[in-house]
């Protein structure tokens, strides 16, 4: 009897050592890479995170149940050049500025994470909808630059809707092979606000008298703004229904987006493969008088969604603040490729994701034009460097960033103040001179010769 129980408690043993062997194994890397990166999404426009209406209740529940949604994001430039460089390479959007000519382009020498995989055996492929991200020159990028390191960049769905991208990414969508990266950049929700015709619009109701508010087109409050046009006479109402095409759009790609994620799941891809879901910046609806993006780095501009569904780590919310920057370091170290050899400027996130939730965040930084901020998610700085002018928020009381408190909070300003200092003269190398308003001007007169912005 004393046999037989050593036995068994031997076996016990044994086996609980073999359950904890198991449990702390780690998930084969990812073998594939699907990035969708949807342009103009504000985060506080899908219920994930927060909105109280119902635009988003597939992305809803993939963040709930499989991926991890990180609620704090920001973008690092307000506008998709130098924002969509910057994701894409992990650089600072001040290295894309000053180009010869004013490219918008990724500069060879800074490897994109397209021609990083492509090195190590992986199919690139980009179907992009976006006027600027583009192989080839288009009246808004007329020298293109995008697609080094694609072996496929399909530009067919310029200016259409999620329904094209996907039907583009079919072909794709195949398990076996070589290692694929996929990147989808859908144009929904850019303006001008236009649902496909025949979808029936779930919050713009109606049908205003003036026809630009009714076909979804902000421009003519824009050309008020910055072109000095008249006002177009629009009304609070009209501004609404701006806003309701707008997420019209969102609600409309939510469900373009239920069927990629069917697509992937019923050919077997998404079983082995890691999901970016991301944004390059926000839109504005003058919330702090300007409108649609290119402007400002308040949050309506820069605060966007970054959900990643990542195989063997399971869905959670990571509250530390993170920033664009840090996909492209975060994607390699899954796959199990380090750093491969590259600098990075943002950081691998799997340390905060499986090692210590609780971890410190970090600091995010954003640029555009001549303004740049600083955030550690409970404070935000913002400097104008052409003025000097500085204003302080505290996005826990105050998330519309409506208040300034910087002479009542000047702990957290000077904090705050010192690294963006620092921050600007290791990213420009010029601290707060002449050069770089200068060069800032420049890029936004270049996007303002080509109509990208008014």
């Amino acid at each position: 009897m004393r046999r037989r129980l050593a036995i068994l408690c031997l076996f016990a043993v044994l086996a609980a050592a073999l359950l904890l062997l198991s449990s702390g194994r780690q998930a084969p890397p990812p073998r594939n890479v699907i990035f969708i990166l949807v342009d103009t999404l504000r985060a506080d426009r899908l219920g994930t995170y927060g909105y109280g209406r119902p635009t988003s209740p597939n992305v809803d529940a993939f963040a709930r149940d499989e991926a991890v949604k990180f609620e704090d994001a920001r973008s690092q430039a307000s506008c998709t050049f130098p924002s969509a460089n910057s994701i894409l390479t992990s650089r600072w959007p001040t290295a894309f500025l000053g180009q010869p000519n004013q490219e918008l382009g990724i500069p060879e020498g800074i490897p994109s994470l397209a021609e990083i995989l492509h090195t190590h055996g992986f199919q690139t492929v980009a179907i992009s909808a976006s006027a600027v991200v583009r192989n080839t020159p288009t009246r808004f990028n007329p020298t293109a630059g995008y697609g080094r390191g694609f072996d496929v960049f399909n530009e067919d769905c310029v200016w259409k809707s999620a329904s094209c991208i996907n039907e583009k990414a079919a072909p794709f969508l195949a398990k076996g092979g070589k290692p694929l990266f996929l990147y989808l950049h859908y144009i929904d929700p850019h303006g001008p606000y236009q649902p496909p015709k025949g979808w029936r619009r779930k919050f713009a109701k109606g049908r205003p008298e003036k026809r630009w508010v009714r076909i979804g087109d902000p421009n003519p409050i824009g050309n008020w703004l910055y072109k000095g046009k008249e006002n177009p006479g629009f009304t609070p109402a009209d501004l609404r229904y701006l806003q309701n095409l707008y997420d019209d759009e969102i609600a409309f790609f939510d469900e373009r987006f239920a069927d990629l994620l069917s697509s992937l799941r019923s050919s077997g891809l998404l079983e082995d493969s890691m999901v970016v879901f991301a944004s390059d910046h926000g839109e504005e609806f003058l919330e702090h008088e300007h409108l649609k993006h290119c402007r400002t780095v308040f949050d309506n501009s820069i605060k966007v969604p970054l959900l990643m569904r990542i195989p063997g780590v399971g869905a959670r919310s990571v509250a530390q603040p993170v920033q664009n920057l840090d996909i492209v370091p975060t994607v390699m170290d899954y796959l199990g490729l380090g750093t491969g050899g590259h600098t990075f400027e943002g950081r691998s996130l799997r340390g905060l994701l499986e090692a210590d939730p609780k971890a410190p965040g970090e600091l995010q930084y954003a640029v555009q034009g001549t303004f740049r901020s600083a955030s550690d998610g409970r404070y935000k700085l913002i400097q104008d460097l052409a003025s000097g002018n500085a204003t302080l928020y505290d996005l826990a009381a105050d998330p519309g960033e409506k208040t300034d408190v910087l002479r009542r909070e000047r702990r957290a300003y000077f904090r705050l103040r010192d690294s963006l200092a620092g921050w600007i003269t290791r990213a420009e190398g010029k601290g707060t001179g002449d050069e770089s308003v200068r060069q800032a001007r420049e890029a936004e007169e270049k996007l303002r010769s080509l109509g990208y912005i008014e």
